[in-house]
C-alpha cells in the first residue's frame, strides 16, 4: 500500500510526504526529484530545453515505475494528475491523497521562487489562480482531500493518518 499525495504546487507535497514516510516508516519518493536525476538536470532546464510535452513524458515514465513500489509515500508533481495513464498508474497499490490550499496561500509560498517553470516569469495571483481552476477537475479524481491550509507538515501527516486509520485502509 502506498500513499500517493497530489496538489498544486507549493502545497506541501514535500515536506508532507517526509513527515508521513518518517511517522509510517516508509520510504519517501519524490517524483519531480526522479525526473531531475535520470535527466541530470532540473525540471526548469527540462522545460527550457525541451518543453513541457518531454517533461510530462518523463514525469509519467517515473510514476509508472514508483507505482510499483509497497509501503511508499509518493509526493507528485503538481500536475502529474493531469495525465489520466498516472492517477490509473497510483491508485492500483496507492491511495491518492490531494493536499488543497487557496491560491493565496500558494502565492504567498512560492512569490520569490523562480524555479518553477509554470510561472517562473509569472508568479502572480491571477496565474496560479487560473492554473488552479486549470486543474480543478484533474484534482478531484483523488480518492481524498486534505485542508492543507495554515497547518505544519506534521499536522497534516497526521490528519492523513487518521482518514486512513477511521477508513482502515490495509497497510497502514
Amino acid at each position: 500500500m502506498n500513499i500517493v499525495l497530489t496538489g498544486f504546487m507549493g502545497s506541501g507535497k514535500s515536506a508532507v510526504g517526509k513527515e508521513l514516510s518518517e511517522s509510517l516508516g516508509f520510504e519517501f519518493i519524490d517524483t519531480d526529484k526522479l525526473v531531475e536525476d535520470s535527466a541530470g538536470v532540473s525540471i526548469a532546464e527540462i522545460f527550457d530545453k525541451h518543453g513541457e510535452a518531454v517533461f510530462r513524458q518523463m514525469e509519467a515514465e517515473a510514476v509508472e515505475a514508483v507505482s510499483e513500489k509497497d509501503n511508499a509515500v509518493i509526493s507528485c508533481g503538481g500536475g502529474a494528475v493531469l495525465n489520466p495513464k498516472n492517477i490509473e498508474h497510483l491508485g492500483k497499490k496507492g491511495i491518492i491523497i490531494n493536499l488543497e490550499v487557496s491560491a493565496q496561500s500558494v502565492y504567498e509560498r512560492i512569490k520569490n521562487d523562480y524555479s518553477r517553470p509554470l510561472l517562473n516569469s509569472n508568479n502572480s495571483l491571477s496565474e496560479i489562480k487560473r492554473l488552479m481552476k486549470e486543474r480543478e477537475k484533474a484534482y478531484q479524481n483523488c480518492d481524498y482531500a486534505v485542508d492543507a491550509d495554515n497547518k505544519t507538515p506534521r499536522q497534516i501527516a497526521k490528519e492523513i493518518i487518521k482518514i486512513l486509520d477511521d477508513r482502515k485502509i490495509n497497510g497502514i
